[in-house]
């Protein structure tokens, strides 16, 4: 290979890797959200009504790139237990710059996350 060719690979490698992974998750069937704080849920589970649930789901499979293997241990903030189409189960946690769901997560714009936050009914925080 010649110098150029190997300098155009790196370089369509590298922005492969900072783009992030492309993730597929099944619709969303179900969820509900509990709220945390210190450690500890504040309420009981509060199930999403059907317009959120489909604007979850449309927001997932709306926003396939930028996934990365979970990469630390995050405190609960917005709990979401999801239960997909295909009868899988994921749990989601939403904190205000990153949302993981299952071993994924990804970095969420400002825009982002108040989009989410408001989808499940929480005031933005974690």
């Amino acid at each position: 290979m010649n110098n150029s060719c190997c300098r155009s690979l790196a370089i369509a490698s590298l922005c492969i890797l900072l783009v992030g992974c492309y993730k597929a998750f099944p619709p969303v069937k179900s969820a509900n959200v509990t709220h945390w704080q210190d450690g500890k849920p504040q309420a009981t589970a509060q199930q999403l009504d059907p317009e959120q649930v489909k604007k979850l789901s449309d927001w997932l499979q709306s926003h396939r790139w930028g996934w990365h293997p979970v990469m630390a241990t995050y405190q609960p903030s917005r709990l979401v237990w999801i239960n997909h189409a295909d009868d899988t189960k994921t749990s989601a946690n939403l904190m205000k710059k990153v949302i993981t769901v299952g071993q994924h997560q990804r970095s969420l714009s400002e825009t982002e996350s108040q989009e989410l936050h408001s989808i499940i009914g929480a005031q933005e925080g974690g």
